[in-house]
C-alpha cells in the first residue's frame, strides 16, 4: 500500500521530501475531481489531505470519505495552520479500518 498526499504546493514540499511517491497539487477548484482519483486507486491506502481544501469538497466526496476504510483519508492542517474542529483521529480511522487501537498498551 502507497500513501498519498494531496494539496497545496507549499504543503506537499515536506511529503515529496520524506519519500511520498504519490502527490497530487491542487486547486480548491479541482480538488474533488483530483481526491476522488486517489480514492479510486487501488494501490493507495492512506491519503493525507490538506485541510484546506475540505470545504471546497462536495457533500459526495465528504461522505465518500467518511465511509472509506480503504483507503484512509485524514487532513493535517494546511497553510493556514487551523484545525477544523470535530475531526476523526488518525488512531479512531485506523481501528476502523482494520480492527486494532493504535492506543492500547
Amino acid at each position: 500500500m502507497e500513501i498519498a498526499a494531496i494539496g497545496f504546493p507549499e504543503t506537499l514540499v515536506g511529503f515529496k521530501l520524506a519519500g511520498v511517491k504519490i502527490t497530487a497539487e491542487c486547486t480548491a477548484e479541482n480538488a474533488d475531481a483530483k481526491l476522488n482519483s486517489l480514492m479510486d486507486a487501488e494501490e493507495v491506502g492512506l491519503i493525507i489531505l490538506d485541510e484546506d481544501l475540505v470545504p471546497s469538497l462536495s457533500l459526495k466526496t465528504r461522505k465518500r470519505i467518511e465511509a472509506s476504510t480503504k483507503p484512509i483519508v485524514t487532513s493535517i492542517p494546511g497553510k493556514s495552520g487551523k484545525t477544523q474542529a470535530g475531526g476523526e483521529s488518525i488512531s479512531a480511522m485506523v481501528k476502523k479500518a482494520i480492527g486494532i487501537d493504535l492506543t492500547a498498551k
